[in-house]
């Protein structure tokens, strides 16, 4: 009789046949000494992605559990995960790897659900992601850390999407508690770091274990972040998520909180156009971030090996 898995992966899949056989090999791959299947979802696929997953499920049964789509349900709205995978979930520990990304060590879940095992007090745990920017070939890591340590809800509140969901394991039961105040419509990284902070300790390795392929046909790139009125209801979407959590908190973390709420209403202002209220001075610190993020990516867009050179004298 097949024992129950530890851990459950989800992974999304749609339009990657370029990329999946890569994150399939990631996942059979793994060295454990503890069982654990994957949850791979197929949104109607219209190229071989479905054909792929299909053949790796018939090699690797108890690991490769395919859910396969006749019509695409992302585009009605529907929530894939939270609808399709999670009632059929059975690990203690939850993982993620999108199907245009991928792990890189066959180690990668056993050292996390070690450390987690071991750490009781630890809510989640991430580790060094590769990040591979396909329009310019640039490569670089997140977060950008030079040895293993935790991450304080203050931090994540002020970097943002300082990890990647591909390094990330949650210990399953605190992430079925996750309030409603934290769903969003589009996305919902975010909103993991922050929960994982909230009801306990995070961890990141400084082992690079993954690789995150940035603006991919159809990411959230391509998506949101290139079109301006969809960036601006994500942070429409985002401010919104936020200020629910704080009232939720009744304000216990308000003073990391505010940080993000402040800089989510700066980026509604600049991309609606109000030059002169991004000026204020309850966002000067935004707008000086704007600024040298702008000359960091002419810097790297005219000298991408300066910034190769610069990473690799901090060790990054």
């Amino acid at each position: 009789m097949e024992s129950q898995p530890l851990v459950t992966v989800f992974c999304l899949a749609y339009n990657h046949e370029n990329y999946i056989t890569k994150t399939l090999d990631g996942f059979v791959t793994q060295k454990t000494s503890f069982p654990f299947e994957v949850l791979i979802h197929d949104d109607c696929s219209t190229d071989q992605t479905a054909s792929i997953i299909k053949k790796y499920s018939e090699q690797y049964p108890d690991i490769i559990k395919p859910v396969f789509q006749t019509e695409n349900q992302y585009s009605k709205g529907i929530k894939i995960t939270s609808t399709f995978l999670m009632p059929k979930a059975q690990g203690k520990y939850f993982a993620w790897c999108e199907g245009d990304d991928c792990w890189t060590d066959c180690n990668k879940l056993q050292k996390q659900i070690d450390f987690l095992e071991a750490n009781p007090n630890y809510s989640c745990c991430y580790h060094k992601v590769l990040m591979k920017n396909l329009y310019n070939g640039n490569e670089v890591y997140m977060p950008l850390i030079q040895s293993p340590r935790e991450f304080t809800l203050e931090e994540i509140v002020k970097g943002g999407a300082i990890f990647h969901l591909s390094s990330a394991v949650f210990r399953s039961d605190l992430y079925r508690k996750k309030p409603e105040c934290f769903v969003a419509k589009g996305f919902g990284d975010i909103q993991l770091y922050m929960y994982g902070a909230i009801c306990g300790k995070c961890y990141v390795f400084n082992d690079v274990m993954s690789m995150y392929n940035h603006g991919t046909p159809g990411s959230w790139t391509e998506r949101v972040a290139k079109n301006k009125e969809k960036n601006l209801e994500h942070e429409r979407q985002l401010l919104s998520m936020l200020n629910r959590t704080n009232e939720y908190y009744e304000y216990q973390y308000d003073s990391a909180l505010q940080h993000a709420i402040k800089r989510a209403e700066f980026n509604i202002l600049a991309l609606s156009g109000c030059k002169k209220d991004i000026m204020r001075p309850e966002f000067r610190a935004f707008y000086i971030q704007r600024r040298r993020e702008k000359i960091f990516r002419f810097v790297q867009k005219r000298f991408p090996s300066l910034i190769r050179i610069k990473n690799k004298l901090k060790g990054i």
